[in-house]
């Protein structure tokens, strides 16, 4: 057998898993910094347009980089990666501060949950069986739905 049939991923794809996750993330960071904070993202107009197409892009990304590259490193890396990033720039660059510890916990649980079923996402997407990418669907309206029930 020949090297390329052994190991079927390239050293690229985990540059282009990068890439693409800093897409996203950018996504997401142009309505914070433009509006002026993480509180203002998101509404009517352009920026509330961006804020769709980022939540889109974060949902199907991983699915998509998965079924086409078969990286699961780097799908993984797509899935948890972005919105890992984002939360925790806004998180800096926030002017409220929440001093509860509840509010620290259930910050965690929520960031981390959606960074771990985006990354599985990716991980069952590279599979590419019948199986598995009903896991990865499956996981994608787990990830929306844990989304949307964060949101305050």
């Amino acid at each position: 057998m020949s090297p390329e049939t052994l190991n079927p991923q390239k050293p690229l794809n985990f540059f282009s898993a990068l890439l693409v996750s800093a897409a996203i993330a950018i996504l997401w960071l142009i309505p914070v910094f433009t509006t002026g904070g993480p509180a203002a993202t998101g509404g009517t107009g352009a920026w509330g347009f961006v804020s769709i197409i980022a939540l889109l892009s974060t949902i199907i990304a991983p699915f998509a980089y998965g079924w086409y590259s078969r990286d699961e490193t780097g799908a993984i890396l797509v899935g948890a990666l972005p919105f890992l990033v984002v939360t925790g720039v806004s998180r800096i660059i926030s002017s409220n501060s929440h001093p509860g510890v509840d509010y620290l916990a259930c910050s965690v649980f929520y960031i981390v949950s959606l960074s771990l079923v985006g990354g599985l996402e990716g991980f069952f997407a590279a599979k590419k069986t019948a199986r598995s990418l009903l896991i990865a669907l499956l996981l994608a309206g787990i990830w929306a739905g844990i989304f949307f029930s964060g949101i305050t």
